[in-house]
């Protein structure tokens, strides 16, 4: 309960100022149970120095004695608490917010799994968590972790934020959830799906199935389904009569109907070709324009270089 300087002067009768209090060092020592019933200190520097279980001592408070034990009375400009507690609206500001249903600002310890944020939603506070006896609102945090700001809901209304929505991470780029993007909904669109929730750059090295290439290096791009794959083949010279394969493809290559071809961008075959993906697999075979398939033995030690561009899954 917060103490004023008239219940004090009724509880102690006449008051005594003894002078100023450092409640960091102590200065002057006083001890718990012990003083003159009405004396009083006003604090001249913050500190925890226990009296009688009062460790929040803050500048401008008084340490007064009530003849058994030391109490606070709150003074200063800036109020010190342990716990307040307020009944009906508080006004913040220019704002009045509802203490039964209202936001707040709650540390590590208010909040059932232990990590602290500003909360955004309507909910009931109990004493160790958060309490949704009153209905079943929306609760949403603003909360660091480790460097990064995250943005996360209490889907089960608990207390225990377990949705991890984005965030922005301590060098500032914008993150997602798995499954999570970007939503175009809002535009109206005859698509299946407006969210976009991936784009991937990386490399890989293309093999073959039947031969070791002599040099393969790939990179890619994916935009949501849509891969780029772009590769280097150069073939050992060989006798080998099996077909041509492109294999390591990023990803698996959609089971559809229609395979998604590609194109050659560099070769020394000396007949036009391009590489065709195969539904519901990791590669691609080179084929000639009129459909045949390019053996490794008629391509060696011959180089291509191309793209192949596909959907996935």
């Amino acid at each position: 309960m917060l103490k004023t300087v008239s219940s004090v002067a009724n509880a102690l009768g006449a008051l005594n100022y003894k002078g100023t209090w450092d409640a960091d060092t102590n200065t002057p020592t006083l001890a718990s149970g012990v003083g003159n019933q009405g004396d009083y200190y006003v604090v001249s520097v913050a500190g925890a120095t226990d009296l009688d279980g009062i460790t929040n001592w803050g500048v401008g408070d008084w340490a007064a004695f009530n003849g058994s034990v030391w109490q606070r009375v709150e003074g200063g400009a800036d109020g010190n608490f342990v716990n307040l507690e307020v009944t009906g609206n508080a006004l913040i500001g220019t704002t009045t917010a509802n203490t039964t249903y209202a936001p707040r600002l709650y540390t590590e310890s208010a909040l059932a799994d232990g990590n602290g944020g500003i909360l955004i939603g309507s909910y009931k506070p109990s004493a160790t968590f958060l309490d949704f006896s009153g209905g079943t609102p929306a609760v949403h945090r603003i909360a660091n972790d480790g460097g990064n700001l995250y943005f996360e809901t209490d889907t089960n209304q608990d207390g225990t934020f377990d949705t991890v929505g984005a965030h922005f991470t301590s060098v500032g780029n914008l993150a997602f959830a798995s499954g999570k993007g970007i939503d175009f909904s809002a535009t109206a669109g005859t698509g299946t799906s407006e969210l976009f929730d991936d784009y991937e750059e990386g490399t890989w090295t293309p093999t073959n199935y039947s031969i070791t290439y002599a040099s393969a290096s790939g990179s890619y791009v994916k935009i949501g389904q849509l891969v780029q794959a772009y590769f280097y083949i150069l073939l050992p010279t060989t006798t080998d009569a099996n077909n041509v394969n492109i294999v390591g493809l990023p990803f698996q290559v959609q089971n559809v109907n229609q395979m998604r071809a590609g194109s050659i961008g560099l070769t020394d075959y000396g007949t036009a070709c391009s590489p065709v993906g195969r539904p519901n697999n990791f590669f691609a075979d080179l084929v000639k324009f009129d459909g045949s398939a390019v053996t490794n033995v008629s391509a060696s030690g011959k180089e291509f270089s191309g793209i192949i561009t596909y959907l996935t899954n």
